[in-house]
């Protein structure tokens, strides 16, 4: 019971967060078998190739100024990633909700992150059938794909929902 009210307090706190945008489905697919930790990896770089693109003063600071002011305004103009990651055979994928600066159009951000995506590749079987995608689609109901996005969850696994 504790796991379902867990899930359902996500639920609406993404869908009433107004800045993540919940009404696009985003999932990212590697069509292996690599663990987690991998995959968040890939997924940081992913966003910091983002970030850097649309923003090139983007993560500019040492870590030792980390409270300097201006980084932490830039912080606020920044792409962010809501991930939840899912094992399958032969496909970690990572279920992403996107929160969007609002100077940016959605779909250009989308559109960069499926071409810096399939860069991040690093197999080397050229005739390899299947590669990194992007997949993305609006959705009609979001509770319903929430909930999808959900099922696996699981609060005592801290690599299955990372926040980017």
């Amino acid at each position: 019971m504790n796991k379902h009210k867990n899930k359902l307090k996500i639920m609406t706190q993404m869908i009433d967060d107004r800045s993540i945008n919940t009404d696009e489905c985003i999932v990212a697919s590697t069509y292996t078998n690599i663990e987690f930790p991998y995959l968040n990896k890939k997924l940081r770089l992913l966003n910091a190739m983002l970030n850097s693109h649309f923003n090139p003063k983007f993560q500019r600071y040492r870590s030792d100024q980390k409270n300097n002011p201006k980084y932490i305004e830039r912080l606020k103009d920044r792409i962010v990633f809501y991930c939840f990651n899912e094992q399958e055979f032969n496909n970690t994928h990572s279920h992403i909700y996107l929160k969007v600066p609002s100077d940016l159009c959605f779909q250009s951000v989308v559109d960069k992150m499926k071409e810096l995506f399939l860069k991040l590749d690093d197999r080397t079987n050229p005739k390899r059938k299947f590669r990194y995608k992007i997949y993305h689609e609006t959705i009609d109901d979001q509770f319903a794909y929430c909930n999808y996005v959900l099922k696996r969850y699981d609060i005592e696994n801290d690599l299955s929902h990372i926040v980017i």
